[in-house]
């Protein structure tokens, strides 16, 4: 297998840690002709013993085990002696969350990893060596042949002032900028970093979610079927073998497997040519002793009872899935989006829909494989296409993203890394007629209705979730809250198909499609916009911006970002990767991960402003119904009764103590956003999910099929 796993922790054992934390790393080299066979797995883990830990979690009975796996994105290449991305981001991260009182209450089931796929870094001293040494022979003779020509026909110019001698000097500039352009191109990484995650990132991490599935699957099968319940079982049915040594017939069983592992879907039949040549293979490895009918038999047997023991095994995940969730920063949220799309089963049946039936919609099924089910997505600054979440046939990634039973995006206006490097990039090769299709989704805004002061033209930002007082309504859409800041419109560009169609009617620059989303994908994340996100730093005594410059507001102009280039550079603010420096970010971004939005809003309840560095005092409201929460009667004793007196989404609603409580929770959380510059539009699936306690599928078919009628058309008219 083509990944290493090693302790993240290099003088400890990951395994004994609460949520026992690995290294995963793809062993792809960073250039094809690099040689990565000196690369040892070192360390004492192996894959068994990831797969070890998740069948014993499900084994203990924990209600719900799972594997969270982080990624990282582009430019975080290794050298000899330090891994940025596993002693800067996974080893903290493991940290945090084994630190975390409230993790360690609500999940002793999980197991987490980083993994590592083939980047490289802008800091590589040998990157323009390697850049000059692997440009071809046409391009390096345009390039020195186009300098010498630049030379020589300048120096004419000034001598002749020839109009010839002019325009072979313009030709001979053009020559070696292209070279030039290309070479800068190369050395930006951006390209070649995009091509080991699509080719190399992508496929091993496919691999060790498919070796864990099948792992499991092995593993729960020899729980019950080892090598002597297998002789005994098959030996008291066939009294010949009696006479033979078990240590033989176990070497038989062996010999059996691995030849039929060379033959798939073979038929056992005598008179089938097929089966002949396999027996001939098999006979040649097993003792001559077992005569060929015994051998027959053994056969037959072997093949009927691990049949029935796979099965067994199956039926046995099927009820104890381990929820698979993904954190993926910048090109690794490209990624982790890719490997769904592999891995989802598109003959699934609830994601073809039934043909002449107008109101089924497409609800695929978040399994993935045999053991796992998609829990929980988290993008923060995704380098993917904005059109992930807007509607039309262009959104590629519709059918993998439904399949999470919960969706998280970071975003802010600010990210340069986006804005600049990847859009530019991407020019090149994204199929749009229009510049604003190439923005990506980590520079979404989440929009809010401004109060215009009378005396200035300033607009005062409403913070907290903005979406509030629409989320009992659950077909209530989130694309008129989403916008994109254009740098040559006077104010941001809203996503929602009614203002395309105005945009249109101005330009040809609409950012979205026109076209009415009868399922729309957008209204399943829950957005969180950091832009002006304001907290005290580990560093600092005081608060400050995280990803914005003091004085800066949104939405950004152009001298605002030529500022914060320069800081970027600087190293003063990191804008594309800053979430994980804040600590309610990083709060946010790792409750959310390991314990869900429900986890997250019953984890605020026990977490006061001052844990969280604010000084603002509560509102009278809100402080009495905090304290209310904490009243031993203010809640049942298990969260079961939440969903056994929840009504059905189209019956009236009335409040169970636990629902009063996570609403109050929910007023808290819009709360200490308002106070940290947050701007969040919650999902309306959140809201009926994980505050009204319904059920998930339940939900989502209801949401479907009412968007569909209110709009007159097929839930199922979309594409797949």
């Amino acid at each position: 297998m083509d990944i290493l796993v090693e302790n993240l922790f290099r003088d400890q054992d990951c395994r004994k840690l609460p949520i026992p934390s690995f290294f995963v790393k793809s062993t792809a080299p960073s250039n094809v002709e690099d040689d990565s066979s000196n690369l040892k797995d070192e360390d004492q883990p192996t894959i068994h013993d990831v797969v070890e830990q998740l069948y014993q979690n499900a084994k203990s009975g924990v209600k719900d085990s799972g594997l969270v796996i982080a990624i990282h994105g582009y430019n975080t290449g290794a050298d000899l002696d330090t891994d940025g991305v596993r002693e800067f981001w996974y080893k903290p991260l493991s940290t945090y969350i084994n630190q975390d009182p409230f993790i360690q209450e609500k999940e002793t089931g999980t197991v987490f990893l980083g993994y590592r796929w083939p980047s490289e870094s802008l800091q590589k001293k040998t990157i323009r060596k390697e850049a000059r040494k692997a440009l071809p022979i046409l391009l390096s003779i345009l390039f020195y042949g186009g300098i010498a020509a630049t030379i020589i026909f300048s120096i004419l110019v000034g001598l002749t002032h020839s109009p010839v001698a002019i325009a072979l000097t313009i030709i001979s500039v053009i020559s070696f900028s292209v070279v030039l352009t290309l070479y800068l191109l190369r050395i930006s990484v951006y390209f070649r970093d995009s091509y080991r995650a699509s080719t190399y990132g992508v496929s091993d991490l496919v691999e060790l979610i498919r070796q864990i599935d099948q792992g499991l699957i092995e593993r729960t099968v020899s729980e019950t079927l080892s090598d002597q319940a297998l002789y005994e079982k098959i030996s008291s049915k066939i009294s010949e073998i009696q006479a033979i040594a078990p240590s033989d017939v176990i070497k038989t069983f062996s010999a059996i497997r691995s030849t039929l592992s060379r033959y798939p879907d073979l038929n056992i039949n005598s008179e089938d040519p097929r089966f002949q040549q396999f027996f001939k293979r098999l006979r040649k490895d097993v003792p001559s002793k077992i005569g060929d009918e015994s051998l027959r038999q053994m056969l037959e047997r072997l093949v009927l009872i691990e049949s029935l023991e796979l099965d067994a095994a199956q039926r046995y995940w099927q009820n104890h899935l381990i929820k698979l969730s993904f954190i993926g920063h910048s090109m690794g949220g490209h990624v982790t989006t890719q490997v769904i799309r592999i891995l989802s089963d598109v003959f699934d049946p609830r994601s073809i829909g039934r043909l002449g039936e107008d109101h089924i919609s497409k609800t695929p099924s978040s399994r993935l494989g045999r053991v796992f089910r998609l829990g929980r997505l988290i993008l923060v600054a995704p380098d993917i296409p904005l059109l992930t979440i807007t509607s039309g046939r262009t959104n590629f990634l519709r059918s993998a993203l439904r399949r999470f039973e919960e969706a998280y995006l970071f975003s802010n206006e600010g990210d340069l890394a986006l804005r600049i490097a990847s859009t530019a990039a991407n020019y090149f090769s994204f199929p749009a007629r229009s510049r604003t299709q190439g923005y990506r989704l980590g520079n979404l805004t989440v929009s809010s209705k401004r109060i215009t002061l009378s005396k200035s033209k300033n607009v005062k930002p409403i913070y907290g979730i903005v979406n509030l007082e629409e989320l009992p309504d659950p077909t209530s859409h989130l694309l008129p809250y989403l916008e994109i800041n254009v740098l040559n419109k006077d104010q941001n560009q809203r996503l929602d198909p009614a203002s395309q169609r105005h945009e249109r009617k101005k330009s040809d620059e609409a950012v979205a499609s026109i076209q009415e989303d009868k399922e729309s994908i957008a209204d399943l994340f829950t957005y969180f916009d950091c832009t002006e996100y304001r907290d005290k730093l580990d560093s600092q005594q005081k608060e400050s911006y995280v990803l914005l410059l003091d004085g800066q507001r949104s939405p950004l102009k152009l001298l605002d970002y030529l500022r914060l280039l320069m800081a970027f550079a600087a190293g003063k603010r990191d804008v594309h990767g800053g979430y994980f420096q804040g600590p309610f970010a990083r709060l946010l971004i790792y409750r959310l991960a390991f314990v869900g939005f429900q986890g997250l809003l019953d984890s605020l309840l026990q977490t006061p402003p001052e844990a969280l560095d604010i000084l603002t005092p509560l509102p009278n409201s809100l402080s009495t119904e905090l304290m209310r929460t904490q009243s031993p009667s203010s809640s049942p004793a298990t969260s079961d009764e939440l969903f056994l007196r929840s009504p059905l989404l189209d019956e009236p609603s009335y409040q169970t103590p636990l629902q009063k409580k996570r609403l109050v929770a929910l007023q808290y959380l819009s709360w200490v956003c308002t106070q940290k510059q947050i701007q969040v539009a919650v999902s309306p699936e959140r809201y009926q999910v994980d505050i009204l306690g319904r059920y998930r599928e339940d939900v989502r078919e209801y949401i479907l099929l009412q968007k569909a009628e209110k709009t007159g058309a097929p839930a199922n008219s979309t594409p797949h």
